[in-house]
């Protein structure tokens, strides 16, 4: 019986090739339609990838209590964050504040 033959192209797609193309993509200026059609990967295989490494992330949330603006009263902003997403967070309590600087500082 013959070996199949497997074209360069065809490489074997490991963990760790697409984790490079990641991290090379997020340090890159281009959105990830664009970065993967410059270096001629499959968009789909590409977001499987960062699907499976955002699931195993999960323990890194922080619960936070939130309330109705209506029944909130009018408290100091302590600190901004801007997102990735474009959404902005505004903390105004100090133990919520502790946790975030805690986790990620």
């Amino acid at each position: 019986m013959e070996a199949a033959h497997v074209s360069p192209s065809k490489a074997v797609e490991t963990e760790t090739f697409w984790k490079r193309h990641y991290e090379l993509q997020k340090a890159s200026d281009l959105s990830r339609v664009e970065y993967c059609k410059q270096h001629d990967l499959n968009y789909d295989r590409f977001g499987y990838w960062i699907s499976k490494w955002n699931r195993n992330q999960g323990n890194k949330l922080v619960s936070v209590k939130l309330r109705s603006t209506s029944e909130s009263v009018e408290q100091p902003i302590l600190c901004t964050l801007d997102l990735k997403s474009g959404n902005r967070l505004k903390i105004h309590d100090t133990k919520a504040l502790s946790i975030v600087l805690e986790k990620y500082c």
